[in-house]
């Protein structure tokens, strides 16, 4: 806590940061039909409230406008100014922790673990009413990299979208320095090198790393501010500490941890790991790195009720099964790479997952 405390903002800076994200924010705070639609669509097997999905909400004008009008109330009054104090909703999604086995197709699982998972509806749907998402990640990115500042060329995926796995394969190539972040991954390439930093325990630092200005949009509990799974800005508070760290750190450019906040990840290092992507074998033909055996998704979910066996079975398509295993080795059906693909993620379209997105969708 006295290393974690001493690398904090001071309260000056984070109340200026604070106070840049709230004007992005309400400037583009508007009610715009498509954008709706297309959250609801996106989010529509997924809940609002425990028991309530967001495909099953009216479709009334009038009840959207009051949705909106509360929520623009919120982020005038409640999310920057310390005022919120709503409980949020707390539950756990199961994970299982065993490995995968070279030539194995059957496995008999024991969840072991979960994972907590924390949202509201005021705090986790924001972006409903933000047409110009983009605009506001950039604007808020662009101004910390000021305030902090820090003149290297840093990337971010929500703010310059799959530019940066390109990014990745040149700075490998070529030796250029560059820095790409995102929430607690900072990974520094220097002379073809990759220092693949992790922030430590990160959903539990950032809260006391950013200090109270940004205590609006966190939960509190064991004496330290936490950052949420389900809130609007747990990408981009993750990051904007992650670049206080990196900006305060000389240490970090020359491969130094910062014990218990900051860490190397050596097995990443080892395969040039970043963003679901291994470059080691190929800079310029990155491929898919890791697998697992269970998915993280809403729309993928079955009950497990404690103490009960449930069977799962999947079966892909043969062109299916073909795709997945030509990214495995950094290319695709046509002989392109996955930089063909992945460098044209606009950044208001990356949420990571994409290219299992398109290998199952056929588009890879």
């Amino acid at each position: 806590m006295q290393t974690l405390t001493s690398i904090s903002l001071p309260e000056s800076i984070a109340e200026e940061i604070c106070k840049i994200k709230k004007n992005a924010l309400l400037k583009r705070f508007k009610m715009d039909d498509k954008t709706i639609a297309k959250y609801v669509k996106e989010h529509e097997k997924s809940s609002i409230i425990p028991g309530v999905k967001w495909g099953a909400l009216p479709a009334e004008k009038s009840w959207w406008t009051e949705y909106y009008n509360t929520m623009k109330g919120y982020i005038e009054d409640g999310y920057f100014s310390g005022n919120w104090n709503a409980p949020f909703n707390f539950g756990g999604r199961q994970r299982a922790d065993q490995q995968v086995e070279k030539g194995e197709i059957h496995y008999d699982l024991e969840v072991t673990r979960t994972r907590v998972v924390m949202f509201h509806p005021a705090l986790s749907s924001t972006f409903m009413f933000v047409p110009d998402k983009q605009g506001f990640y950039k604007e808020v990115w662009d101004s910390v990299l000021d305030v902090f500042e820090i003149n290297d060329h840093v990337m971010c995926p929500f703010v310059h979208g799959g530019a940066v796995y390109g990014q990745a394969a040149a700075s490998l190539k070529d030796g250029e320095k560059s820095v790409i972040v995102l929430g607690d991954d900072v990974n520094i390439y220097q002379g073809g090198k990759q220092y693949a930093f992790d922030g430590v325990n990160w959903e539990t630092q950032v809260g006391t790393i950013l200090g109270k200005p940004f205590h609006g949009s966190k939960t509190f509990f064991g004496g330290m501010y936490h950052v949420p799974s389900g809130v609007y800005d747990t990408s981009l508070d993750d990051t904007i500490a992650s670049l206080w760290v990196y900006s305060q750190n000389n240490d970090l450019v020359e491969g130094v941890n910062i014990n218990g906040i900051m860490e190397r990840e050596e097995m990443d290092e080892k395969t040039n790991f970043m963003l679901g992507l291994s470059y080691a074998e190929d800079p310029l033909a990155p491929r898919l790195q890791g697998l697992k055996l269970t998915v993280d998704k809403a729309d993928k979910s079955l009950p497990l009720p404690q103490g009960r066996n449930l069977e799962i079975k999947s079966k892909y398509e043969e062109d299916v099964i073909e795709r997945w295993y030509l990214a495995y080795h950094g290319t695709t059906p046509t002989g392109g790479t996955l930089l063909d693909f992945l460098e044209t993620i606009k950044p208001e379209d990356f949420r990571g997952g994409e290219i299992s997105d398109m290998i199952q969708n056929s588009t890879l």
